[in-house]
């Protein structure tokens, strides 16, 4: 049986962490599951509330809840690199701290594991189920984000941004991808992704269940010009970066 490490990132979410530890916990239980669950991180990015406490109170019940703490607020990108690189599992399974994607959806990414290196979950392909969609203003940003960032990198996927994505944690993974890792805010799956494809490592893009949770932690303005910005400083770096192979000293 196959192992996985969940990696969830976390900026004041005492509000919503129980709900979804408790379904995580209950989910990852299951009998006919064909994958063990042997670890879960919570990395606290920073928090100004009781996020910390809230996972410290959880573990009381659940020997596989672990907890890391990062000092001062670094962004999404350096707490989940930081959960990675903690993560022992053969996949990691990164997902976002208010359960938009249900935990379910997992059965859809683990079955392309064989496919690929990268399975992301998508919001925006024709089998993808959104529940509950974002603010017409959000999801219209969203889509222009997309579109400009397939012209600048040229990535071919519709939903990059979907925080449910399962990584194969393959020694190739941790020593040819998790070192060049450096985007710590919200382009961090972008990065991602560029550097596996230029790496000659497949990355699929699955539909998934999904649904809109206020209190959203992305500025809709602030953070997407901020994005925008930081792929163009990205595409600058991976094109002083050999591909294939591994990237040297």
């Amino acid at each position: 049986m196959q192992t996985i490490s969940v990696v969830i990132p976390a900026y004041n979410e005492e509000g919503r962490l129980p709900k979804t530890l408790a379904a995580l916990q209950k989910y990852s239980q299951r009998s006919e599951a064909t994958w063990s669950v042997t670890e879960v991180f919570v990395v606290d990015d920073g928090s100004k509330d009781q996020t910390s406490s809230v996972v410290k109170k959880a573990q009381a019940t659940w020997a596989n809840l672990r907890l890391l703490e990062l000092n001062t607020n670094q962004g999404k990108g350096a707490a989940v690199h930081e959960g990675i690189r903690q993560a022992s599992g053969e996949w990691v399974l990164i997902a976002d701290a208010d359960m938009a994607t249900p935990w379910e959806e997992l059965e859809k990414l683990w079955a392309v594991r064989d496919e690929c290196n990268l399975a992301m979950g998508s919001r925006a392909l024709p089998k993808s189920d959104i529940v509950v969609r974002q603010h017409w203003l959000r999801q219209s940003m969203g889509k222009s984000f997309n579109k400009i960032l397939r012209s600048i990198v040229g990535l071919p996927f519709r939903d990059t941004q979907c925080g449910f994505k399962l990584i194969k944690n393959s020694p190739f993974f941790r020593t040819e991808i998790l070192p060049y890792l450096q985007v710590a805010r919200f382009a961090w799956d972008v990065e991602l992704i560029l550097l596996l494809l230029r790496k000659n490592q497949r990355v699929i893009e699955v539909p998934i269940r999904w649904q809109h949770q206020e209190a959203s932690r992305v500025h809709i303005v602030r953070d997407s010009f901020e994005m925008l910005w930081t792929v163009l400083k990205l595409k600058v770096r991976l094109s002083t970066l050999p591909k294939g192979g591994g990237f040297g000293a």
